[in-house]
């Protein structure tokens, strides 16, 4: 259950710092570690679920869940338009896709206009996958989130 906040804080005009009094410090404290803990807990069940009965982790997960939103059927998506809808660094990013490729669950190529860039698309395998994991994903955050 979610405590309402009181008046967070005033700014001193002269220095621009923002002071807060102990009481609104500590349900700003107490509000980061419930939020916190919720996504911990969320986070834990679902890549418990997805790698026993998928066999991947919540990452390779979320990768093919955007693969999926962003690809136009006709054209698959390029890994820069990955990179800015994840908060994984490119260079996580890069290692996940490397790691569905190698399990054959998404294809990569070069883009025919621009050579520097990587297209990635789910391949068939992929996309089932994909279609059963994504209800047991849906399901937990329903679960937790609720």
């Amino acid at each position: 259950m979610r405590k309402q906040l009181m008046p967070l804080h005033f700014v001193r005009p002269h220095d621009k710092t923002v002071v807060m009094s102990g009481v609104v410090e500590t349900q700003l404290v107490e509000q980061w570690r419930e939020l916190q803990g919720t996504y911990l807990r969320t986070s834990m069940a679902i890549d418990r679920e997805l790698t026993h009965e998928f066999g991947i982790g919540l990452s390779e997960f979320e990768v093919l869940d955007l693969v999926c939103d962003v690809q136009d059927p006709e054209q698959p998506c390029r890994m820069k338009d990955l990179s800015q809808l994840t908060s994984m660094t490119q260079s996580a990013l890069s290692r996940v896709v490397d790691r569905l490729h190698k399990a054959d669950l998404v294809h990569r190529k070069t883009c025919d206009d621009d050579r520097r860039a990587l297209l990635v698309g789910l391949t068939e395998k992929g996309r089932e996958l994909h279609d059963r994991a994504v209800v047991a994903h849906r399901h937990l955050l329903a679960e937790h989130l609720s």
